[in-house]
């Protein structure tokens, strides 16, 4: 669910358990204590720069940067009390069942999103996105500043790992290519 979620929201990488570093960052909260992202997800954010820079020329530019989005999800009041990453990503989310914790419970910046389970469903949509019933942002995070060597890491992390993952496929590709070129 946190997945989908973190897609919808325009990230193109998507993992679960992402280990972030703490390299440099201070605790928000006394639950910000965990260094393992239950769902991490790298997307864009566009920025414009305005005119006045002499490296940029003149008029606006809009340039992306990569970002990370965060979902933690807890089930349990004492999951919840157990600490989750709340500053590791750039937007932080907390996914919990409806109503476990109140919107003041969650860190400042931290988003909050229900779910209800009696209603939960999802589709996949004609523009590649999913729709969601029975889950709602009850909350939003803001954005925090999070180091470069965080996003990199976190990016590199993903992708290795997924990297790992597709050789086994492509193995049996090469290995069904060799096959039918024996048989030629």
């Amino acid at each position: 669910m946190g997945a989908a979620f973190l897609l919808n929201q325009g990230c193109f990488l998507v993992d679960t358990e992402v280990p972030l570093s703490r390299f440099g960052q201070t605790m928000l909260h006394d639950l910000d204590g965990h260094h393992v992202i239950d769902v991490c997800g790298v997307g864009e954010r566009f920025f414009r720069l305005r005119e006045g820079r002499e490296e940029l020329g003149p008029g606006d530019y809009e340039v992306t940067q990569n970002i990370l989005r965060g979902v933690e999800v807890k089930v349990s009041r004492g999951d919840f009390r157990n600490g989750f990453v709340c500053t590791a990503c750039n937007f932080n989310y907390l996914l919990t069942p409806m109503r476990l914790v109140a919107p003041w419970e969650v860190p400042r910046g931290v988003g909050l999103i229900e779910y209800n389970r009696y209603k939960f469903d999802v589709e996949l949509t004609e523009e590649d996105g999913f729709r969601f019933r029975g889950l709602r942002v009850v909350k939003k995070p803001s954005f925090r500043q999070t180091s470069r060597f965080q996003v990199d890491n976190a990016t590199a992390f993903i992708a290795r790992r997924r990297t790992e993952e597709g050789k086994e496929g492509l193995l049996e590709e090469l290995r069904g290519t060799h096959a039918a070129l024996i048989s030629l």
